[in-house]
């Protein structure tokens, strides 16, 4: 069920509605920091993890509007990590779904990410050299 007055100013206008599944599909090109990175940022200093959150999920906010992500009450997730190498373990990569979870609910294409709104994910990673980039299928629940 679709409730724009709960989406940001002009959000509606770039609408794009859920397939006949009740699925929407978000590319975000490149690699999504991992868990490693995201503690050494944090140790150097408060400040440059605030930027990384900033610039990552700018960048979320970013492709999900231009693609037309439309708001979902309650959702499962479905996020493929597509990267250049097999260099980081798989708890290691799926770090990046914070940064995806909170630039949707900054977009307004959920109203929050907690229990009432996010039902489950399922993850999976793989390799792509030429194209990483991560996948997120957004299903209605």
């Amino acid at each position: 069920m679709t409730r724009f007055n709960v989406m940001p100013d002009g959000y509606e206008d770039d609408y794009k509605p859920k397939n006949a599944e009740g699925q929407s599909k978000l590319i975000i090109p490149g690699e999504l920091p991992t868990m490693n990175e995201i503690i050494n940022k944090s140790k150097a200093h408060w400040g440059e993890y605030l930027q990384m959150k900033e610039n990552y999920q700018a960048r979320v906010e970013f492709y999900a509007k231009n693609q037309g992500i439309p708001f979902f009450e309650r959702l499962d997730l479905e996020i493929i990590y597509y990267r250049k190498n097999r260099m980081y373990d798989p708890d290691n990569i799926v770090a990046g779904k914070k940064f995806i979870l909170d630039g949707l609910q900054k977009v307004g294409c959920i109203k929050n990410d907690g229990w009432k709104e996010v039902n489950s994910f399922k993850e999976t990673w793989k390799i792509d050299e030429e194209n990483p980039r991560t996948e997120v299928i957004l299903k209605d629940c």
